[in-house]
């Protein structure tokens, strides 16, 4: 929940504060990230994270180590970017499953360099968006870091997935699931199309609970 919340605040349009976030190698992976991408990060105060959403810009270099959330969720944020962003991370890193994250960002006009880590993602300031197909029964995390950006794209985005349950869904319904999320909101499961809009305005977080015990 502390990464999609960092996410979110560093793609909002005004500031953000995260309370009681989870302080762990993964995500001040993420805020780290996120500030060398140009976001005012503070996260010297255990209880109160302080999120100032700035120009994403470039060159930049985003060190996922193991995490998941930041080598899936950093990618769609780095394509509104304006200037490249290179991806690597733990040795293990480069093993985990990325490609079909990789080829639903190309089709929604992502211009990026690599198949799996390292890849380097080169940002326009901007991205199309629109619709994709993709199969993220390896990991839903696909499916998640195109909704938190979708709500930046200029033209939202739709996500389907085909193929097996994603993950997150496999113990609720031998179904996939959808999400249709507005300005970076989720609501209940109902079939297999996520959809993603651009928001009128766009994103605005002012306040975030994030307990520490959430993983």
């Amino acid at each position: 929940m502390t990464a999609r919340a960092l996410v979110l605040s560093a793609l909002a349009t005004g500031p953000s504060t995260l309370h009681h976030p989870l302080r762990a190698r993964d995500t001040e992976l993420m805020a780290g990230a996120l500030r060398g991408l140009g976001t005012y990060a503070s996260t010297t105060n255990d209880q109160r994270w302080l999120i100032r959403p700035r120009p994403l810009v470039g060159p930049a270099h985003v060190d996922v180590g193991l995490a998941g959330t930041v080598m899936r969720f950093l990618p769609p944020v780095a394509g509104l970017a304006d200037g490249p962003v290179t991806f690597d991370g733990d040795p293990r890193a480069r093993a985990r499953p990325l490609g079909p994250l990789v080829s639903a960002l190309r089709a929604v006009g992502v211009d990026i360099e690599g198949d799996a880590l390292p890849l380097t993602v080169r940002g326009t300031g901007r991205v199309p968006g629109g619709e994709v197909t993709l199969d993220a029964s390896a990991s839903s995390q696909f499916v998640s870091g195109l909704l938190l950006a979708g709500a930046a794209f200029e033209r939202g985005i739709v996500v389907r997935h085909v193929g097996p349950p994603v993950p997150s869904a496999r113990r609720r319904s031998a179904t996939a699931p959808r999400w249709p999320a507005t300005s970076g909101r989720r609501r209940r499961p109902v079939t297999r199309t996520r959809r993603c809009s651009p928001p009128a305005p766009r994103l605005r977080l002012p306040r975030c609970g994030a307990p520490g015990g959430f993983r």
